[in-house]
């Protein structure tokens, strides 16, 4: 998959905090505390299922980054998710994850199949786990997993402080 970020300088070191902008203030966390008290936040609150894995830039396999996957499902293998550069609570979005079973990847023509990438080898290769849950429970799902397809579009490189890429590949 490609990326528009082409730079081949090395990763940064990480600072304290990466996150570009002034820390939040009070009357910040006060207006958010007020509309968490309000608001439903309905669509979040279906996301069920945590995955975590690891995903590589394509066009440069130096850069591995850990990604965590918030999910919910549309239909049986039809899911949408929300991914994240740690499972913390200052976690920042990194993207957005679609994953679907082989017969709608199928359906898809040549040039779209190629912004896809197989969950088979992640989930064969112990890449993709569900995080604190027994492998007794995991296992029927990531072998359901290992059959689908996910495309992901990437809004913040973490690693380099950049928002606003493309796509990346996850292996």
């Amino acid at each position: 998959m490609a990326s528009t970020d082409k730079s081949p300088d090395p990763t940064p070191a990480k600072g304290p905090d990466p996150t570009p902008g002034k820390p939040m203030s009070v009357g910040q966390h006060v207006i958010d505390k007020s509309a968490m008290m309000v608001q439903s936040l309905d669509p979040i609150k279906q996301m069920s299922q945590h995955v975590c894995s690891f995903a590589i830039y394509s066009h440069d396999m130096s850069r591995q980054i850990e990604t965590h996957h918030y999910c919910s499902r549309l239909h049986q293998n039809f899911i949408q998710c929300a991914v994240y550069d740690s499972d913390e609570s200052k976690a920042r979005l990194l993207g957005v994850e679609y994953i679907v079973p082989a017969d709608v990847f199928e359906a898809f023509p040549p040039e779209e199949q190629k912004l896809w990438h197989s969950h088979a080898y992640e989930i064969k290769s112990g890449l993709l786990v569900n995080p604190r849950v027994p492998e007794v429970v995991a296992m029927p799902e990531l072998e359901n997993l290992a059959q689908t397809y996910g495309k992901f579009w990437c809004t913040w490189q973490v690693d380099r402080g950049i928002l606003n890429c493309v796509s990346l590949s996850l292996v």
